[in-house]
């Protein structure tokens, strides 16, 4: 299942109005918000980078089960998503205001299936051909989306779930799990891969469920980064400290790697910032590819601490490993390097209209885009010039 498309707004009418959608068309807006397989959203700070990604796992979350309605930081919003699967195109809209729902409808190719208003029935067509409809009384803080999936099982709901479930968010300019211990108990506990604190849970479980392939393309990866680790695995910090989370009377640990111009090991407290950082998102992201899992995987602020030639080799790193797989990327940057490495089809720019935050990219400025690639300038000047606002 990928998402095609979405337009997003919250607090309507209100001074906290926000709206993600996609640039205006002959000067009107509304316009959807689209996305390809990878997608490189870059943008100045404050124009709405990083929260698209929330809007993105914010829907995640809710078609998961795994937030409500009164959970929200905002409590009164509307999306409407596209997503494709299988041949078929998913028109899901809802919005709610005070944390109930008003409205919610979903469309497959063009054909209504579900149907909700404020307070009442909602209905569910199952089969186009079908002259009954199921008729539910949702609760008023609930998808029911959700709720039809629970008491159902229809395949279609199902895929919404598990889109929402297994999508995976990383936010590789925070500690990125840096200060977490995992205690020897916690091993066995189902993963979770929207907490990017998880990287030691995953390098075990990973080890423990593929052996060795999966801590030799771990290794590889590093390798392309320009870490040559002779070892990769966990054991107990060599000395305590008190930043580090983990609770009393457990046997926490941590990842530690052997480099190979370094006698010692290195361990989690002593590495640096930006190797911790490739570390952890490579562990992770190699547990979901080895384990299948994702269909969606978000990446805020990626390559931000490294180096000219390691962000390069890591913007490349990902792209490849999502080119050979089924998995929807998002990543976002303002880091010129990753914008130089990184081709303009897959780039999303953002730009800031007072509360709108407008998408530009090659889906809706093909001929700006296309006539950019013949100025021989580097893709960062696509975006500090404003080359991508030129009328078409």
């Amino acid at each position: 299942m990928k998402l095609n498309a979405i337009k997003y707004s919250r607090k309507e009418g209100e001074k906290a109005e926000w709206t993600l959608e996609g640039k205006p068309e002959n000067g009107q807006y509304g316009q959807w918000c689209t996305f390809g397989d990878l997608n490189l959203i870059v943008g100045q700070n404050a124009t709405g980078k990083t929260n698209t990604l929330k809007v993105i796992r914010e829907l995640a979350d809710l078609l998961a089960g795994e937030a409500e309605l009164p959970e929200l930081l905002y409590d009164t919003a509307r999306y409407d998503i596209e997503f494709s699967t299988g041949g078929q195109k998913i028109a899901y809209a809802f919005k709610f205001k005070k944390a109930k729902v008003l409205e919610e409808k979903l469309f497959i190719n063009g054909e209504l299936f579900l149907d909700r208003d404020f307070g009442g029935v909602g209905k569910l067509r199952v089969d186009k051909n079908a002259g009954n409809l199921f008729e539910f009384k949702p609760s008023e803080n609930k998808l029911l989306a959700l709720i039809i999936r629970e008491a159902l099982q229809l395949p279609l709901f199902e895929e919404l779930y598990q889109w929402g479930k297994s999508l995976t968010h990383y936010r590789f300019g925070d500690r990125m799990g840096k200060d977490t211990m995992a205690p020897i108990r916690d091993q066995d506990k189902e993963l979770d891969l929207k907490s990017a604190s998880n990287a030691i849970a995953a390098f075990e479980k990973g080890r423990n469920s593929f052996g060795e392939p999966f801590i030799d393309t771990i290794k590889a990866d590093m390798e392309k980064m320009g870490y040559s680790l002779e070892e990769i695995g966990t054991a107990p910090l060599k000395r305590m400290n008190k930043r580090f989370n983990y609770s009393v009377g457990e046997y926490p640990m941590a990842l530690f790697v052997k480099e190979a111009d370094i006698n010692d090991t290195t361990d989690q407290s002593e590495m640096s910032q930006g190797l911790f950082r490739a570390l952890s998102l490579l562990i992770q992201l190699n547990y979901s590819l080895f384990a299948k899992m994702p269909s969606c995987i978000l990446i805020d602020d990626i390559g931000e601490g490294l180096d000219y030639g390691r962000s390069k080799s890591l913007i490349e790193l990902i792209i490849n490993k999502a080119k050979d797989s089924s998995v929807q990327l998002f990543m976002t940057t303002n880091d010129r390097f990753i914008m130089n490495k990184t081709s303009l089809e897959y780039w999303s720019i953002i730009k800031r209209e007072g509360q709108k935050s407008l998408f530009y990219n090659y889906r809706n400025s093909e001929q700006i885009f296309d006539d950019f690639e013949l100025t021989g300038l580097s893709n960062f000047n696509f975006f500090s010039s404003n080359y991508f606002l030129k009328k078409d």
